[in-house]
């Protein structure tokens, strides 16, 4: 993990929509944070495997390579299969939270997301890892 005094947490954002996309990364930028964005899945994926973020944050619901499908990519590689992964879901059914938990994630975090609490759940995560 990069989670140093000196280096910021490095974060990947997977998400399709463009606007939530912007937004979440810059507050989470101004928290201090190192964000890489992806758009889908795939480029999620491909972005996991050559930056090597400290927390990955997913939607579930995109074009080219859906979360749930990432986020078993990520587990089933070496390289990324310890990387904490949060899903940020508008579904928020049990269905979905539990398949989340039996693919992976680390934690669902429901949209629209709360930044704060976002910020809180970084810390702890990464906090536990240690």
């Amino acid at each position: 993990m990069t989670c140093n005094a000196t280096s910021p947490i490095r974060i990947l954002y997977v998400e399709d929509d463009k606007t939530l996309q912007f937004s979440l990364s810059q507050m989470l930028e101004i928290l201090g944070y190192e964000v890489v964005c992806a758009d889908n899945g795939r480029q999620g994926v491909e972005k996991a495997e050559s930056w090597l973020p400290d927390i990955i944050l997913m939607d579930m619901r995109m074009p080219v390579m859906t979360g749930d499908q990432a986020i078993q990519v990520l587990r089933s590689k070496p390289g990324t299969a310890q990387i904490p992964i949060f899903v940020l879901s508008a579904f928020t059914d049990s269905k979905t939270r539990d398949m989340c938990r039996q693919i992976g994630a680390n934690k669902f975090i429901t949209k629209p997301p709360d930044i704060r609490k976002i910020d809180a759940d970084i810390k702890e995560q990464l906090r536990l890892a240690k």
